[in-house]
Order: C-alpha cells, then sequence, then structure tokens
C-alpha cells in the first residue's frame, strides 16, 4: 500500500492543494484509491512563543495558546477532511509539531509518502529569498517526488 501525504495548513493554497489531490489522484480512480493511504498532514506551531528575555508567560498563559493552537488545528483538519469528503476520498490525519519546512519532510518521510503534495504560496523572490518558501525546501529535501500546486492549476 503507497501512502500520499498532503500538507494542509490554514491557507487556502494548501486547501487548493488537497482538492487537487483529491480530484486529481483518487476520486475517479476507485481502483488506485484501495491501494492507497491518503494522510493529510498538519504542522501545528509550538505553543510557547518567543517574548524576549523580559517577558515570561504563566501557565495559564501558555495552557490558551496551546488549547487556541489545538482549536485551530482541529478547524484546518476538518476543512481539508471535508474537501476529501466531497470528492468521496477517505483520508486519515496526522500531526507534528514544529517548524513546517524541516516537520514536513520528516514527517513524509516516516509515514513512508510515495509522494507529497503541497501547495504554493506565489511569494515573489524577495519573500521567498527571506522567509523560505516551504514549498521549495519540500522539493529539494524531501525523501519522495513532490507535486506543489499552484492557483493556476484549479483555474484551469
Amino acid at each position: 500500500m503507497a501512502n500520499i501525504v498532503v500538507a494542509v495548513d490554514e491557507s487556502e493554497e494548501s486547501m487548493r492543494a488537497c482538492e487537487w489531490a483529491c480530484k486529481h489522484l483518487l476520486s475517479a480512480q476507485t481502483d488506485i484509491q484501495q491501494s492507497y493511504n491518503f494522510i493529510l498532514l498538519h504542522v501545528q506551531p509550538t505553543a510557547c512563543i518567543s517574548t524576549g528575555p523580559a517577558y515570561i508567560l504563566s501557565d495559564q498563559v501558555l495552557e490558551l495558546l496551546e488549547l487556541q493552537t489545538k482549536k485551530s488545528t482541529q478547524r484546518i483538519l476538518k476543512r481539508a477532511l471535508d474537501i476529501c469528503d466531497r470528492y468521496g476520498v477517505k483520508a486519515e490525519t496526522h500531526v507534528v509539531i514544529g517548524e513546517a519546512k524541516e516537520r514536513i519532510c520528516e514527517a513524509a518521510a516516516k509515514l513512508g509518502a510515495h509522494f507529497l503534495v503541497v501547495g504554493s504560496h506565489g511569494h515573489g523572490t524577495f519573500v521567498r529569498a527571506i522567509r523560505g518558501s516551504v514549498s521549495d525546501y519540500c522539493v529539494r529535501n524531501a525523501t519522495c517526488p513532490v507535486v506543489v500546486v499552484n492557483k493556476k492549476v484549479l483555474a484551469g
């Protein structure tokens, strides 16, 4: 059994990637769907924020931040699962915590991904140079083929 891993976050781009994968990879091909696991992967940021040396957050504030992060993760996964349901695609969910770039590649490898689907935010050269691109990082570092879905793909 092969694994298709789709990275999802709060962005429209990741939801487009999820929809593309459902529409083009599995929905019409029930024989293929039966031989693949479709895994929605979300990288949850750490609840702890860096506030600098002058601030120490109370346990209550940290608990609140953690709760909000978990609720956000649940909303993101529900939205992606709803997309899968629309296309009749059965999906599993997997959540990891940390920095998206590294954790997506690590999780895809641990999940035995035969390929990874990610959305592209379409940031320009300047923003990619400053912040780095998750999709570019995955293309360079994933141990499996990576499909990068941009907004033009679904427009047609």
